[in-house]
């Protein structure tokens, strides 16, 4: 028996002034920079073989002007969605991240289940968007430029990497990162979510 399986591709955002600054922005919508221009703008080389069905984007600027540059006016056209947003930081938006590091919060930051105040935990962000993922996984082939924290939770999900060292892993800016699942995969991991 087949089984329909579906290709997805994660691209992180280019540079933005939170990542050169380093503070971490949250749902603050920190635009890119000159690099991060420069690094979307490089992606369009390396996607111009890519054939998805939907080309979908966060909310965010800095995920959105990058799948603005990177993917142009191609077909399919970009949607937007608030739901692939990255992690909200609630009162630890625009807190330095070597500040973080000296306090313990990175901790709390890296931890699996630990959310700032008002904030979410890297848990309630997955199972935010294994929602939506679950609810367009119809067989599509699909690019989403997003966010480090989103990809390095979905992924790591998908790739069966232990919850509490999903915090560590890295993702670079622009990196794309692609997984082919079967069809449901998005609702077995959403039911399954430690």
């Amino acid at each position: 028996m087949l089984v329909a399986t579906t290709t997805w591709h994660f691209v992180r955002h280019g540079q933005s002034t939170a990542n050169a600054e380093g503070w971490v922005a949250g749902h603050v919508d920190a635009p890119l920079t000159a690099v991060g221009i420069r690094q979307a703008e490089a992606l369009r080389r390396p996607l111009r073989d890519a054939t998805p069905g939907r080309v979908v984007s966060s909310d965010l600027v800095r995920a959105r002007r990058t799948a603005e540059l990177a993917w142009g006016r191609r077909a399919p056209s970009l949607e937007v969605h608030e739901a692939l947003r990255e992690r909200h930081l609630g009162a630890w938006e625009r807190a330095s991240l070597a500040e973080m590091r000296r306090d313990g919060r990175i901790r709390t930051l890296h931890s699996w289940a630990g959310a700032p105040p008002e904030g979410e935990s890297q848990r309630m962000l997955s199972e935010r968007v294994l929602r939506w993922l679950a609810t367009h996984d119809d067989g599509v082939e699909t690019m989403l430029f997003v966010h480090g924290g989103l990809i390095r939770c979905i992924v790591g999900l998908v790739d069966g990497t232990d919850p509490e060292r999903i915090g560590l892993q890295k993702v670079k800016n622009t990196e794309w990162v692609q997984r082919t699942l079967p069809t449901g995969r998005w609702a077995e991991l959403l039911e399954e979510l430690p």
